[in-house]
């Protein structure tokens, strides 16, 4: 993970004047989520906005409105960590994918300095507008497990030095090495300063880029504006071809806005969102169907025309594969989002009955009305997966005035976004997958539903 780097800030000011601070997105990223693991915390809220400059994914630590500017939230909380003690093998989840971790002798060597092996689970919410995706992603801990660690002054020069020397032989893994940032920290024991108690965290490298890519599909959804570049352009403003200017002439000015100008291969050529840009070409152009993108590479004509049929049909293959790919890509993320908006929402209701304004015995109710209505549509689910016949959009709809109702509350619209969208663009294969992760909602917020009650109970009983 990156550390942000003071050097690769840039300070811009926006078209209402406004003075801020841009930094890349990754960097950002790493930023918040290395303190927030570091920091120890339990849960935290950031805010924050997309922008590129020369095509760069840039990102302030603030709300931006200002035209170009994409604003974001960021909340992420943890589970409290559990004791793997030393296993030679651990299962570290990232995004949706397990990273298989093998110990082997590390294990005995962890053991030997003082460590134990912990595991927590960070989630990462990503909102912006009414589009809400969870990240979920595992960190391993090694927490110093002895009494006797005094790191006065004079020895925190050695202690460091021995820690280091420990994180070198963790970095002969070649998975640690490859798929985890390795990050170690000094916390001081609150009874003496004198004291301090090393922790070392492995990190998967791969959160940042699946939170980075999100937020860029975002920002050229949104925006209609390419947010990632394929590896053979390369962006160049200053290329001067005729048969590109006139290209460019011929495009309506709210396209220009949206095009790249630079290279692909050694010809000059204009990267633009996928679309049908067949009016605007002479002729001579080659066409690139990159999927979400399109490049027309001007200037070599001369190159296809020595292309043998059996080269051209490679080409050809390679291209559309590009395409078939990036086209499930989307729909897959489309999916995951439309049944985590529906689930957050469900938990969003919940949330609210855990109201100060509200006596213990009227949240127990409206607590356990919820978990009807819940269990209610999870056995409608079940029945649903097993006929393998998704519930219609309108049967939803009735669930959620249900699960609504229960809790005391007027409102629905929060739910129409997502259900218009499962109503009107999946099929019954996707509206089924929707439900799959939808139960695993429904099934986690009764399980949260059920402690509460508990917890009102225990609490009434004091008094």
């Amino acid at each position: 993970m990156k550390k942000i780097d003071i050097t690769h800030r840039i300070e811009t000011t926006t078209s209402d004047g406004t003075s801020v601070n841009l930094y890349p997105l990754d960097e950002y990223l790493s930023d918040i989520l290395l303190k927030f693991i570091l920091d120890g915390r339990r849960s935290d809220k950031h805010d924050g906005s997309l922008t590129l400059v020369n095509y760069k994914p840039m990102a302030t630590f603030s709300f931006v409105t200002s035209p170009g500017y994409m604003p974001f939230i960021i909340e992420i909380s943890a589970s409290e960590d559990y004791d793997l003690h030393y296993p030679s093998y651990i299962g570290v989840e990232c995004c949706g994918k397990t990273i298989h971790l093998n110990l082997d002798n590390l294990s005995k060597i962890i053991k030997s300095y003082g460590f134990r092996i912990h595991k927590e689970t960070v989630d990462v919410s990503v909102i912006q507008g009414a589009t809400v995706k969870d990240f979920d992603f595992d960190v391993v801990i090694l927490e110093y497990a002895r009494e006797d660690f005094d790191t006065r002054f004079d020895d925190l020069k050695l202690a460091e030095a021995k820690i280091k020397t420990l994180i070198q032989a963790l970095e002969s893994n070649p998975t640690l090495r490859k798929d985890f940032h390795i990050e170690y920290i000094f916390y001081t024991n609150p009874y003496s300063d004198y004291l301090k108690y090393p922790y070392i965290y492995f990190i998967p490298e791969g959160a940042v880029n699946h939170i980075a890519d999100f937020l860029l599909s975002l920002y050229q959804q949104n925006y209609g504006i390419i947010t990632k570049l394929p590896p053979e352009f390369v962006p160049n403003e200053n290329i001067e071809n005729p048969e590109l200017q006139q290209f460019l002439d011929k495009l309506p000015l709210d396209m220009i806005v949206k095009t790249a100008i630079g290279t692909y291969g050694s010809y000059p050529a204009v990267l633009l969102p996928e679309g049908n840009y067949s009016q605007y070409l002479a002729g001579n152009e080659r066409v690139v169907n990159l999927g979400k993108n399109v490049v027309i590479v001007f200037g070599n004509s001369q190159e296809q025309q020595t292309l043998t049929p059996e080269q051209q049909n490679v080409e050809q293959n390679k291209e559309e594969g590009n395409s078939n790919t990036e086209q499930n890509k989307v729909e897959k993320v489309s999916n995951n989002v439309i049944a985590e908006g529906l689930g957050k929402q469900i938990q969003v209701i919940y949330e609210t009955i855990d109201d100060d304004t509200i006596n213990y015995e009227e949240k127990t109710y409206r607590l356990k009305a919820l978990n009807e209505a819940l269990d209610k549509l999870g056995k409608a689910i079940t029945n649903a997966l097993k006929s393998q016949t998704p519930l219609n959009a309108n049967e939803l709809r009735k669930y959620t005035e249900d699960i609504v109702k229960s809790a005391g509350l007027l409102y629905t619209n929060n739910f129409e976004y997502y259900l218009d969208y499962y109503e009107n663009s999946l099929s019954e294969t996707e509206e089924l997958e929707v439900l799959v992760t939808l139960l695993t909602y429904i099934g986690k917020t009764m399980y949260d539903i059920d402690k509460k009650i508990k917890e009102y109970n225990s609490q009434q009983l004091t008094y």
